[in-house]
């Protein structure tokens, strides 16, 4: 008698179709199923193709974040105990700060023009912010050495939620004493922690 075959098992062949036509499937077929994707990337391809400024931003962030990996402080001498804490813990701080400047300053054009004030009255604001940087960082050196660097550190702090909460009123004076302890703050940020870190 010839050998028979082993009957082959049930739902055997429809699973190993599914997986070949899974694979098959036509890239727009598997997009339609997230929507959320597919609007994010449409999206994101319209904001970088604005103009030659949006579609230079990937290929400039990859440059930077090259030379950025490039230029590295590195040294051979042996890092001292606590040292990785002791950076952690300061550029947890040193970024709450920092990001505090940043987040605002996108928006401070477009609060005064909300207020009412003219191009001409907002330009002003924004020369007493940056002339009161430039004069306090003549002398902001000194000043923290002799203050102490926690002290200015802190007053950074105090300066720049002044500065914050002067932005809640439509008061032209308030706002350029707002734009004055901005400058100060400013000035600062980029001394004080630096210091106190190195010392």
């Amino acid at each position: 008698k010839g050998l028979r075959p082993p009957p082959s098992r049930p739902g055997r062949r429809p699973a190993q179709l599914s997986k070949s036509t899974a694979g098959a499937a036509p890239m727009p077929t598997m997009l339609a199923s997230f929507p959320g994707l597919a609007s994010a990337g449409s999206s994101t391809r319209e904001y970088l193709s604005q103009d030659f400024y949006h579609a230079s931003i990937a290929p400039l962030l990859v440059v930077t974040i090259f030379l950025a990996w490039l230029a590295r402080p590195s040294t051979k001498e042996p890092i001292p105990e606590g040292f990785t804490s002791f950076r952690m813990r300061y550029l947890i701080g040193w970024c709450l700060c920092v990001a505090a400047d940043w987040l605002q300053g996108p928006y401070v054009y477009a609060l005064y023009s909300a207020y009412g004030y003219s191009k001409h009255e907002n330009a002003q604001l924004f020369v007493a912010g940056f002339a009161s940087s430039m004069l306090c960082g003549c002398f902001v050196g000194s000043m923290v050495d002799k203050w102490g660097r926690k002290r200015s550190a802190l007053a950074y702090c105090l300066c720049y939620a002044l500065s914050c909460m002067s932005k809640h009123f439509n008061s032209y004076g308030m706002l350029m004493v707002g734009r004055v302890l901005g400058g100060v703050s400013t000035s600062l940020l980029y001394s004080s922690f630096e210091c106190w870190m190195v010392s």
